[in-house]
């Protein structure tokens, strides 16, 4: 534990990732005695374990408007979401690019994903780390150099409320007891998701949702999320968050991401079954109704040293790779280890590259490399290479109910007093769908927000 416990603050971040850090920035910088508590030994939570990639508009890299983005999330989302979220992510965002620009974080340009019209995903620009990484140490430098206390090792448990059902405290644990921390100002819950927890994901999520490997941090365990349910807090798209993410090493549990470099994915029957430069989520779910939910990248040479250049390439990394000098012998040791059947999986190859030579893919439409981006690659420069992977998940996106200015609602639609909440703990943003991108952009826009309400200070 970095310190001690102290008796009280005058707000109480719960959580220490993208949203934590970015709402108790706001805190400090609005006069507030600002304490961070992260349940692990390190901060930055999941945040540090993802690309990185934040979308914004009206930005210097992205001057696309506002509506414009709007329509994409409401596409992207299955035209089912908070809509007042949605709208408040859309006006805050350019502000709130602006201001992590004057935190020091630098962005070093745009990338358009499926559902995109526009690059709507800002790249951050490895300084000192990549991706994730590189937000969460500049963040947490800006925290440190207010002042801001953060307390690592230290996990919040329980709200205390006063008389009235006012928020006033946290209870947390560690070594020779559960003190009791005061918050005379307010809590913010930004403790992230329960992708890591196995009673939450069996009670909320579908038949085979069991199977979703968590490529999350250790502290993903939903404490922030049942605190506010023991205080009578509603949710939103709790079963609907419940989802995939993109495929995943089941053996490194590390993410894999070729198929935007030009990687073709087959089952283990040896087949395609989407387009690979759909949504990876829509992947992934296609990949829970597979044999064995295996997902097999394919791909060469080229396609891996294109992939080592691009943010997804150096952030997602420790997977391991099988790797042969033909295709048939590529696809052999991959039968031999996994169990796919190699002489359907090198039909389903040369059926592709047919397909790229044609200019057209009759099976499943792929036309491009992501979204509407990049032209698709055959696999054909060797050696040849393969990755076993099986749906996994970086976030879901159900969560606590809360409104445009970040207050925990409760069961009977009023605001709980003193409680905000930001990040992967809440739900309703994202709906039904989710658009690649906004999960930190989220965090991000929505712990500035938090940050500023709970002083009582709104939107810039």
């Amino acid at each position: 534990m970095s310190g001690e416990v102290p008796a009280s603050a005058d707000v109480i971040v719960v959580g220490c990732g993208a949203a934590g850090l970015s709402a108790a920035i706001e805190a400090a910088d609005l006069g507030a005695d600002v304490l961070v508590l992260e349940s692990q030994p390190a901060p930055a939570g999941s945040t540090r374990l993802s690309a990185g990639y934040a979308v914004f508009c009206e930005t210097d890299l992205q001057p696309g408007p506002a509506n414009e983005l709007y329509e994409d999330l409401l596409h992207a989302h299955h035209g089912d979401h908070d809509e007042a979220l949605a709208l408040k992510y859309v006006e805050a965002a350019p502000s709130a690019y602006r201001r992590l620009v004057d935190l020091g974080v630098t962005f070093a340009g745009t990338f358009q994903f499926a559902h995109m019209r526009r690059p709507w995903a800002h790249e951050i620009e490895s300084v000192d780390l990549h991706g994730g990484a590189e937000l969460g140490l500049r963040l947490e430098r800006a925290a440190r150099e207010r002042g801001i206390r953060i307390l690592t090792s230290v996990r919040a448990r329980r709200l205390i409320c006063d008389e009235s059902g006012r928020v006033v405290g946290v209870n947390v644990e560690r070594t020779g007891g559960a003190p009791e921390i005061g918050a005379s100002t307010g809590v913010v819950l930004a403790s992230g998701g329960f992708t890591r927890n196995t009673r939450l994901i069996g009670n909320y999520g579908a038949p085979g949702t069991e199977s979703i490997l968590p490529i999350t941090g250790a502290g993903s365990l939903g404490d922030g999320l049942v605190m506010a349910l023991a205080r009578g807090a509603d949710t939103a798209y709790m079963a609907a968050g419940v989802a995939p993410t993109g495929p995943a090493d089941p053996r490194t549990g590390k993410g894999a991401m070729l198929i935007y470099s030009g990687a073709v994915i087959l089952n283990r029957s040896g087949r395609r079954f989407c387009d690979e430069s759909g949504l990876y989520n829509d992947i992934s779910w296609a990949g829970l109704k597979q044999p064995g939910t295996q997902i097999f990248q394919i791909y060469d040479a080229a396609i891996r040293q294109a992939h080592r250049d691009t943010m997804l390439g150096r952030t997602l990394k420790g997977y391991d790779e099988f790797q042969a000098g033909s295709l048939t012998e590529l696809m052999h040791l991959l039968e031999a280890d996994s169990g796919l059947d190699a002489d359907a999986a090198l039909e389903s190859i040369e059926r592709y590259n047919g397909h790229v030579d044609a200019g057209v893919d009759p099976d499943f439409g792929r036309n491009h490399l992501v979204g509407h981006s990049g032209t698709p690659r055959k696999i054909a420069a060797p050696p040849y290479y393969g990755i076993v992977t099986v749906p996994g998940t970086t976030h879901f996106n159900g969560g606590l109910k809360i409104d445009p200015e970040m207050r925990v609602i409760d069961v009977f639609g009023h605001p709980i007093a003193g409680l905000f909440a930001a990040g992967e703990v809440t739900g309703g943003f994202h709906g039904r769908g989710y658009l690649s991108g906004t999960h930190v952009g989220m965090a991000l826009i929505f712990g500035q927000l938090a940050g500023r309400n709970v002083c009582g200070a709104g939107s810039p």
